[in-house]
């Protein structure tokens, strides 16, 4: 959200759609005919705020760095193998093969356009050799040197960040002086700060706390669905797995639970999944394919597994509230609908810290996740095949089976597809085989709750980068 707010990328999305790109630096762009060059036509009139006029060299130099720092998002540039400024306002990107979520990956704040300049001043380096190399973190972290509409006034870490409006943004009238982000993780401090007013917008509420908010004539309360998929982790790897490693362990896990229920705590505007890709994104499967609960059918499955005992550990981040949801209420309804089949789980509620490095580790039995869209794209999903980022977290092999290498070979070939009609449809193949052969049970889609006073208006949720701060106004 502060990225976006104080960054400019080439390309964005408007409000909560996440399927239309829209020029935002680049005022058009042209793809060659191999599906493998973009080249972009820069805005006129765009200034940074040092003033330093928006050149290609820009774009250059920042997508580079990005690239060549290695830090978290450098693999949002992977597809991208060289960038020329062939023209002060224009920018050929080329991939190193066809990737047709270039696009979506390119609106990513973390993409976002930087003062080549002025950073390399204060110890930017874009160069091969940037991990080592650049120093310009503790500069960035400190000030901004960006196109948007705000600029970065002050920063504390995990406590405050102070926007104030960046006199030389091109986009049209800033309709706020300054802006401030308090990081306050209780949703009871932020429901009882919004309704007394010291809060003008609240973005950290639970499902239950909105509805009580609805009678307030002072705040509006609203939701939207968010690329976020909350789902079951079922490690299929035997010695950390056990009995949850074998597949019919798996699809019984599917079976013995109880979705409305499920659908209850995850609240308003939540959307129930049959795959793990998002519905807002094309490609996903259709969720009227979602398995609904069947207990006898669950049990059945447990038979035929001849499993033996059926007891696991089930891992959860015990402090952790996404988008409405306690991930602890979520645990406690999974444990409850499991026994009822006959499996007895041990509640494994950690600390989000080390619940997630346990995760990250692929050191969990079962366990309750989410995996939020890094950007606007199915493929984003394709991390759950085997062998991929929560394929490994799952200890799912590309070798593991059969179905394992079907998976792996359509992936591939859905990372390639430029006719849309057939990405669709591979993308929806790989969906539905994920949830039939891999060790996953999706849920939902969470809707973020939020609520704003009566005098702010323009708050509107994106998925990826959550309140656009550019639209709000306050009377």
């Amino acid at each position: 959200m502060i990225g976006h707010a104080i960054y400019d990328a080439l390309v964005t999305f408007e409000g909560e759609d996440l399927k239309t790109p829209k020029p935002l630096l680049a005022s058009k762009w042209e793809i060659s005919t191999d599906g493998v060059t973009y080249t972009f036509t820069l805005q006129d009139g765009v200034k940074f705020t040092s003033g330093n006029p928006l050149t290609s060299t820009d774009v250059q130099f920042s997508l580079n760095r990005v690239k060549n720092v290695k830090g978290n998002p450098s693999f949002l540039a992977d597809p991208i193998s060289d960038i020329a400024a062939t023209d002060p306002k224009v920018a050929v990107i080329t991939l190193s093969a066809v990737s047709p979520s270039i696009l979506p990956i390119l609106s990513s704040p973390s993409l976002a356009i930087v003062d080549s300049k002025t950073v390399q001043a204060n110890g930017g380096d874009a160069s091969a050799q940037a991990k080592d190399n650049d120093k310009a973190e503790p500069y960035l972290n400190g000030t901004s040197a960006g196109t948007g509409p705000y600029m970065l006034q002050k920063y504390t870490p995990n406590t405050e960040v102070d926007l104030a409006k960046n006199p030389n943004y091109w986009g049209g009238a800033v309709k706020l002086d300054r802006i401030v982000l308090r990081a306050i993780t209780d949703p009871a401090a932020q429901k009882l700060q919004i309704e007394k007013g010291d809060l003008d917008i609240a973005l950290n509420l639970t499902q239950d706390q909105i509805a009580t908010m609805k009678s307030n004539k002072d705040v509006t309360v609203k939701t939207s669905v968010v690329a976020s998929t909350f789902y079951i982790l079922m490690n299929n790897n035997p010695s950390v797995g056990g009995i949850f490693s074998n597949p019919k362990v798996q699809q019984a896990v599917r079976y013995a639970l109880d979705y409305d229920g499920i659908m209850t705590i995850a609240g308003e505007g939540a959307q129930r999944l049959a795959g793990v890709i998002p519905t807002v994104f094309a490609g996903a499967w259709d969720p009227s394919n979602a398995p609904k609960m069947d207990q006898a059918k669950a049990k059945s499955l447990l038979q035929e597994a001849n499993a033996g005992e059926l007891k696991g550990v089930f891992s959860y981040a015990s402090d952790l509230t996404g988008y409405g949801v306690q991930f602890s209420l979520l645990a406690q309804k999974i444990q409850s609908d499991l026994a009822a089949v006959g499996i007895t789980l041990s509640l494994d509620g950690l600390p989000t810290a080390t619940a997630l490095q346990k995760y990250r580790d692929a050191k969990d039995q079962l366990g309750v996740w989410s995996w939020t869209a890094d950007y606007a794209d199915a493929s984003d999903y394709l991390v759950y095949c085997p062998g991929e980022t929560v394929g490994k977290r799952a200890g799912w092999a590309p070798d593991a089976s059969p179905e394992a290498q079907t998976l792996v070979d359509l992936a591939k070939q859905a990372s390639t597809e430029v006719d849309d009609t057939k990405r669709i449809a591979l993308f929806q193949q790989i969906d539905q085989k994920l949830v039939e052969t891999g060790p996953y049970a999706p849920l939902f889609l969470p809707a973020q709750p939020y609520a704003f006073r009566k005098n702010i208006q323009g708050v509107v949720n994106n998925s990826v980068w959550a309140i656009d701060l550019k639209v709000i106004s306050k009377s």
